[in-house]
């Protein structure tokens, strides 16, 4: 009699047949191109889920890994420099530090590599899983724990250098709000919806804002979190964060300049004299810098599964389900471009090469791709 009970609560958490099925696409419509968009060149990381794996350019060099272990340094044509196999899953990386390259483990293991030539420096037991990039200033790297820890590390030797213990609700969704690092602070975007500036050095709290309140009675609508990092620019922060708010707030004393209601979880970015946030049902909105009034929006990609948004030149850049980047003008949210770089989902956002962008789609495949006027 038990075995029918077991079979019954099995479905009742996957949904069985009482899961909608999901919205449709949106179809693409033609566009009258005034970009060409060249997929350039590509080469494989190998892996299935690169959910917490985001490509970086930093120096003229392209550092990547994929999830089954390996991490790569590219020039900027994607011409392969080193190669190095951990033969171990990969969840979160990469952060680039002066001298190093830093990823996580499946098993909670925090790996350096010299970014000169792909050798291990060290190897660091975590308190618990990470699955979010570290993010890394040029002598330290920080890493956010699953339990609710911060944790400061030397880059170059691994030393500790500080923790912060916070309590966590536990409602999120792997591969939550990624950090960002700018200047003498730490962003943490926590899964409760907390945003929060530390001291680079000492892990010292600057300020610490709600930028959404948990609300509703199941799991799923206290989800509060975003996949996309805060977006850091001119002293600016801007956060967004499913069922919660698109918000700005002024970097050095953490006052919320606005806000506005929103339902965002691939993230948000600052740009163009504006804040970009796309939602989580793929609806693309453009809001002032200064007032927070809403300037466009836009269904053309809706429901196509998103990843977060990017600046890419002088364009906006998403990817969606097919693997397709799109470009969007930031004035009018209109697109101006297309490429299909390789038919799987893209699961981080594209990164700017300024001439072009860098996507990584959930198979592996890293492509860059060429504006040509």
């Amino acid at each position: 009699m038990k075995r029918p009970c077991f079979i019954m609560m099995i479905c009742s958490l996957v949904g069985c047949s009482n899961v909608l099925d999901k919205p449709a696409p949106t179809p693409l419509k033609p566009i009258t191109e005034s970009l060409v968009l060249d997929s350039a060149s590509s080469a494989s990381l190998g892996g299935s889920d690169q959910t917490g794996l985001i490509p970086v350019v930093d120096r003229q060099k392209i550092f990547a890994a994929g999830q089954s272990g390996k991490v790569f340094a590219f020039d900027m044509k994607l011409k392969k420099l080193w190669s190095t196999d951990l033969k171990t899953n990969l969840v979160g990386g990469v952060a680039v530090s002066e001298n190093s390259i830093f990823v996580v483990t499946d098993h909670a293991r925090l790996i350096a590599l010299n970014r000169a030539d792909g050798k291990i420096k060290f190897d660091i037991k975590l308190p618990s899983l990470s699955t979010v990039a570290p993010a890394a200033s040029d002598q330290l790297v920080f890493v956010k724990t699953q339990i609710g820890r911060l944790i400061a590390l030397n880059a170059d030797t691994g030393e500790l250098r500080w923790v912060e213990e916070v309590k966590e609700t536990a409602i999120g969704i792997r591969g939550a709000s990624p950090m960002a690092v700018d200047k003498d602070a730490l962003y943490v975007l926590w899964e409760a919806g907390r945003l929060v500036a530390y001291q680079l050095e000492t892990g010292r709290i600057f300020w610490e804002r709600q930028v959404a309140v948990s609300r509703g009675r199941s799991p799923l609508e206290r989800i509060v979190d975003s996949k996309g990092a805060p977006s850091v620019r001119s002293g600016l922060v801007a956060t967004g964060t499913r069922n919660g708010q698109v918000s700005l707030i002024d970097g050095s004393s953490g006052q919320v300049i606005w806000s506005v209601d929103s339902d965002v979880y691939p993230g948000v970015i600052i740009g163009f004299n504006a804040i970009t946030a796309v939602g989580t049902d793929g609806i693309i909105s453009s809001y002032d810098i200064k007032t927070g009034e809403e300037i466009w929006s836009t269904e053309a990609l809706r429901f196509r599964e998103l990843s977060p948004p990017a600046v890419i030149g002088e364009f906006l850049g998403v990817v969606d389900l097919e693997g397709i980047l799109h470009l969007l003008k930031p004035k009018t949210g209109d697109i101006f471009g297309r490429a299909d770089t390789g038919g799987d989902k893209g699961l981080v956002a594209p990164v700017n090469l300024g001439s072009g962008a860098l996507v990584l789609l959930k198979n592996g495949r890293l492509t860059r791709v060429d504006i040509n006027r």
